[in-house]
């Protein structure tokens, strides 16, 4: 074994001792240790802060081996976390999945690396996936690559395109969805390692009486091919999941239902709502779904049950258009009041308002923070606690007209490549409502630094490697450099946030799966030091 450099050593089998050395021995919260499990619900391992765990500016370097299921919980959640968010201030390791818009997590599980002092970037606009597109939507990230889905354009056939990033601002059209008259796309997912997509007639001032087609679900063949998997029964489809092996969908105003798909073209009914459905999630191993009225509904597989109204009235909150999860506990965006809500021991808390948002329409966590994105101006927040929010950047801002053809929304937020990527839209999602102007486009940011692998790392046990090494980021899977960070100045970076070590458990949520071997090292190890102490360990993972 490498000792050069080694400051903390859990081999997380029968115990959670530190055999390096340095005495960092953690205390168990609920971890089975026979085998190294975590539920992904509340256990974890924490270790007091050290001198010894402590870098600044300098190099270090983790390496672990994880096992996950595909249908355990929903978020994979963090692997470990050395971070204290109200100094933005630490690093984070962590396995999760994009999410676009109104849309449930996927199944599949990227990694994310990053280290943070306070720092922001500027933000760079990446262009108009549509030049005839005023709303662009449903950022997800499949096999290493960023899709974007538009709403309406200047011809029925420019309609329901999804495009494929390519750097700078261009953008790879993937084809049109279907043949259908419907106006665009709206949730897409991955699901077993494929991507899928919904169409929708996203106008709610129009679907009702417009000439439109009812929606269908599709399967992306790869290069401009869709495959048709059939549905029908409504004119906007707004939510796509995965839960426990199956995929999902709700439907909207004519038929408020939950669908399982069954092969074959063939969907069954799981559920009958009161109201339309917009966003789903998967939150410690249930699926949710937030309805018109408002109130969230939970489902075990078998039957829903009501959570309630995620601000106690439908005065404060009568929609509800974003689900999601942020130190473990499970969140929702809300309309009227642009309100997020956690909730906690059984009952809903708020978490404030988002200045003079009225919508919130994307939750996401990035480099340790939860990041919300809103209408009517296309708001990016940032979650500082409490009821605290900062605005990052706002996208659009004329004024707070009445008129909500006027308005625009932050339609969704992703990782990818190391940064957070949001789109914009159209309130309508009509071009007759608004012109091609900020509405329609793609912008992204960096917090911190910040690295992920977008391939799906697929169930199974897997070595992953983070290494600081001077200005740059490296993610390592299986003994192989996998990505690295473009440079910095590590002046800026000083990691030693003074608070303790979490092993299966950060930003995000609590790990779901296995975790063993888990060392750390105050110095860079090269490619030749990850690969060996991946060949050493990988075979006794069973034993």
């Amino acid at each position: 074994m490498l000792e050069e450099g080694l400051v903390g050593y859990w081999k997380l089998k029968g115990d959670c001792k530190d055999y390096s050395g340095n005495d960092n021995h953690g205390v168990n919260f609920g971890v089975d240790l026979v085998v190294g499990e975590f539920n992904g619900v509340s256990s974890h391992i924490e270790v007091a802060d050290s001198e010894s765990m402590n870098f600044g500016t300098g190099d270090f370097s983790i390496c672990t081996f994880i096992s996950t299921e595909r249908y355990k919980v929903g978020v994979i959640g963090d692997i470990l976390s050395k971070y204290d968010p109200l100094q933005r201030k630490g690093l984070t390791l962590g396995i999760s999945a994009s999410s676009g818009g109104y849309n449930s997590q996927g199944n599949d599980e990227h990694v994310h690396f990053g280290i943070d002092n306070g720092r922001v970037s500027d933000w760079e606009d990446c262009g108009r996936p549509d030049e005839n597109s005023n709303f662009a939507s449903s950022l997800t990230v499949f096999n290493g690559e960023l899709y974007v889905a538009i709403t309406d354009s200047k011809t029925a056939e420019d309609w329901c395109h999804v495009y494929r990033y390519k750097g700078g601002a261009n953008w790879e059209d993937c084809g049109r969805v279907g043949n259908l008259k419907t106006h665009g796309v709206g949730p897409m997912i991955i699901h077993d390692g494929e991507l899928y997509a919904a169409t929708w007639n996203f106008d709610w001032t129009r679907a009702p009486t417009e000439n439109v087609d009812n929606c269908h679900v599709y399967h992306y063949m790869g290069g401009r091919e869709w495959e048709d998997l059939g549905h029908g029964e409504d004119r906007r489809l707004f939510s796509l999941a995965s839960y426990k092996g199956r995929l999902y969908v709700v439907s909207g105003v004519e038929t408020p239902k939950c669908y399982v798909y069954e092969g074959d073209r063939k969907w069954r009914i799981c559920g009958e709502f009161p109201a339309s459905a917009h966003p789903m999630a998967v939150h410690d191993g249930k699926l949710y779904a937030g309805i018109h009225g408002a109130e969230v509904r939970i489902y075990d597989g078998v039957k829903w049950d009501s959570l309630g109204n995620p601000l106690g009235s439908s005065e404060h909150c009568n929609q509800i258009h974003s689900l999601g999860t942020y130190g473990g506990e499970f969140l929702a965006g809300t309309w009227p009041e642009g309100t997020a809500a956690a909730h906690r021991h059984g009952r809903w808390e708020s978490l404030g308002r988002l200045g003079v948002s009225t919508e919130i329409n994307a939750l996401t966590v990035y480099n340790g923070k939860l990041y919300a994105g809103s209408i009517p101006q296309a708001d990016v927040y940032r979650y500082d606690g409490g009821k605290e929010w900062t605005l990052m950047r706002r996208f659009y801002a004329p004024g707070l007209s009445p008129d909500p053809k006027e308005w625009a929304r932050l339609t969704s937020l992703t990782v990818y490549d190391g940064k957070l990527f949001a789109s914009i839209g159209s309130c309508t999602g009509s071009i007759l409502d608004a012109p091609c102007d900020v509405r329609g486009k793609v912008y992204c940011f960096e917090v911190g630094k910040c690295v992920s692998y977008d391939y799906d790392l697929s169930p199974g046990w897997k070595h992953i490697a983070a290494i600081k090494e001077g200005g740059r980021l490296k993610l390592y899977v299986n003994g192989e450099l996998m990505k690295v960070s473009p440079p910095f100045d590590q002046k800026g970076y000083d990691t030693s946030a003074g608070v303790p070590l979490k092993i299966g458990f950060g930003e995000t949520a609590y790990f779901s799966g296995r975790m063993r071997e888990i060392r750390i090292y105050d110095m860079a190890l090269n490619d030749k030091q990850v690969k060996g102490i991946y060949e050493e360990a990988k075979d006794g993972l069973t034993k």
